[in-house]
């Protein structure tokens, strides 16, 4: 008997083939469905639309980075580099997603079309524990959270216009140097 996850898990990594294959709107059902070595009429048992087999990628993704957030955050060393590690580790997905295909930004672009309300919960994980390591350094809480959503916001804006995950992980980074370097004290 075949495990309902394992079919899943299946389904998402041939979708994920797919789309950097194909981008989002070229890929079908039936691509989808050959990719993961099953039917179409199975798929559409786990999965009624694209748009849902994307979905359930996206949280995939999503269940993964928060893990590698959540890791970064707890790790020891300076809260700077603390943070850097948590930016990235946030934004991981757009970095390979930029890096892995010529479709990525239009994948980058699905995923917030489809996930907006997703994307805005995982956006507000990431500023409680940014907001937490500023709290850290400035002592401030009210400071910290205001902070916390214009890094945010900033970090959202570099990634929007970045167009390959060399140009994003670099500009990400600047942004987070520069940003610390603002936030020493004497």
């Amino acid at each position: 008997m075949v495990n309902l996850t394992d079919t899943n898990s299946r389904l998402l990594d041939g979708a994920m083939q797919q789309f950097n294959r194909h981008g989002f709107a070229k890929t079908s059902m039936s691509d989808i469905a050959e990719a993961a070595g099953i039917s179409r009429t199975s798929l559409y048992k786990h999965f009624s639309t694209k748009e849902a087999v994307f979905k359930g990628l996206s949280e995939r993704i999503n269940s993964r980075v928060y893990e590698t957030v959540v890791a970064a955050y707890s790790d020891s060393g300076p809260w700077n580099k603390r943070l850097l590690a948590v930016i990235n580790a946030r934004v991981s997905w757009v970095y390979e997603l930029l890096h892995q295909s010529e479709y990525g930004r239009e994948l980058i672009n699905e995923k917030n079309r489809i996930c907006g309300g997703e994307i805005l919960a995982a956006n507000d994980r990431l500023k409680s524990l940014v907001a937490r390591l500023l709290e850290e350094e400035l002592k401030e809480k009210s400071k910290a959270d205001l902070l916390a959503s214009l890094l945010i916001q900033s970090v959202n804006g570099v990634l929007e216009k970045a167009h390959t995950s060399k140009e994003a992980e670099a500009n990400v980074t600047l942004l987070v140097e520069v940003f610390c370097r603002g936030m020493v004290t004497d």
